[in-house]
């Protein structure tokens, strides 16, 4: 059971790298990209910029985020004792899924079923942060929870108001989940 455990826990930062290996992914292909702005696109939108080669490269950034963090799920669901079929369980696998999708559809040959992925990875991201706060059963993590999702919602709601989706916006964005993550699993997945 020791021997398990000990390899249960190698899931335990996989969402951590995730996003480390997403960014330094983006901030990489990025640099290749002559006309590619990170205030003027969003990261999806760098596929119309890429040769093939380093398009498959793209795609396979976000199958890998998607496997890795799907690994970590793992360990959650495991720590926490979730089945697969719990409200908890499920907005967390529609999230985590919704990444791995984005790279079957760019934003700029699927637009609206990009959109919606989109708007689905946002909303079940929000909810699976609520839950797995409300899991601790820790009334300081809900509450830092709870700031960080006003402050997600609130920052999506001003670029879209503003019409200014873009890469800012989407880094910005992720080192708030990165940051909620590093507590998460720091104070709550000992």
């Amino acid at each position: 059971m020791e021997n398990r455990q000990t390899r249960l826990k190698i899931f335990k930062y996989n969402a951590i790298l995730s996003i480390l290996f997403f960014l330094s992914s983006t901030f990489y292909l990025s640099g290749q990209i002559e006309n590619y702005s990170f205030s003027k696109y969003t990261i999806s939108a760098m596929s119309r910029f890429l040769t093939e080669d380093k398009l498959s490269y793209f795609n396979a950034v976000f199958f890998i985020k998607s496997f890795l963090d799907l690994s970590f799920t793992f360990y959650v669901f495991k720590y926490f004792r979730l089945y697969v079929f719990s409200p908890t369980a499920v907005s967390w696998l529609i999230a985590v899924l919704s990444f791995g999708l984005l790279g079957f559809f760019p934003a700029h040959q699927f637009k609206e079923i990009h959109l919606a992925i989109v708007y689905v990875l946002f909303f079940f991201w929000t909810i699976s942060e609520f839950l797995f706060a409300k899991l601790t059963k820790n009334e300081g993590f809900q509450f830092l929870t709870n700031n960080l999702l006003l402050i997600q919602i609130i920052t999506i709601f001003l670029f879209v108001l503003t019409n200014n989706f873009n890469a800012i916006f989407e880094i910005f964005y992720l080192f708030l989940i990165f940051f909620w993550l590093i507590v998460f699993i720091s104070r709550h997945l000992k």
